[in-house]
């Protein structure tokens, strides 16, 4: 009933968005952003297939919280606040903002499904409070919601789809609150093939 729910409320924070427009397109990974009604920040999708590897070892980098330094641009801290098992976690995440921001930091609580054959994976992602305290020199980002998506074929190529809609939290303008909607996904997408190529 647990992931249900979780994925019940993915289903409404993703509802009532524009189109998906294509804003970059290299070395193999699309992303598209798209305008959220109410909202500043734009959404993002991310698509890249990685050849010659297997949903596991995509997975191991998408749910190795002590790598996010390593995975996400701007990351200066990542750490697991509370596990229950593999594929259920609450972590805390840090994000450096550009001058003369404050950095970002949240919360998230990470549940993945893995389908009977083991070729899809599914990890939600949505923020939780409560579970950290705030901070004078970084923001809470206390709204939002995203997923990975992780499918392997039968030549061993995975595709990967990276959504997520953030909220950067405090009063600073829409192009400001959009810095990085395109590049940072780009980068993630690459640091993610680039660690699943070293498992």
């Amino acid at each position: 009933m647990r992931i249900v729910a979780l994925y019940c409320l993915f289903i409404i924070a993703f509802s009532g968005s524009s189109e998906w427009k294509l804003k970059k397109e290299e070395a193999g990974i699309s992303i598209y952003t798209r305008k959220v009604e109410g909202a500043r920040m734009d959404e993002f999708r991310g698509i890249v297939t990685i050849e010659n590897t297997t949903l596991t070892e995509v997975l191991d980098v998408i749910l190795d919280v002590a790598g996010y330094p390593s995975l996400f641009p701007d990351c200066t801290e990542a750490r697991i606040l509370e596990q229950d098992g593999k594929y259920h976690d609450i972590h805390y995440i840090r994000m450096k903002a550009p001058w003369p921001l404050k950095d970002r930091d949240a919360v998230y609580e990470s549940v993945t499904t893995i389908s009977d054959e083991g070729k899809k994976a599914r990890v939600l992602l949505k923020p939780l409070t409560g579970y950290a305290d705030e901070t004078e020199n970084s923001v809470r980002m206390n709204k939002g919601s995203g997923y990975w998506d992780i499918e392997e074929d039968n030549q061993k190529n995975v595709k990967v789809i990276y959504e997520f809609r953030a909220d950067p939290g405090g009063d600073i303008p829409a192009w400001i609150a959009n810095y990085g909607t395109v590049i940072n996904p780009f980068k993630t997408l690459i640091n993610l093939r680039r660690r699943a190529y070293e498992k």
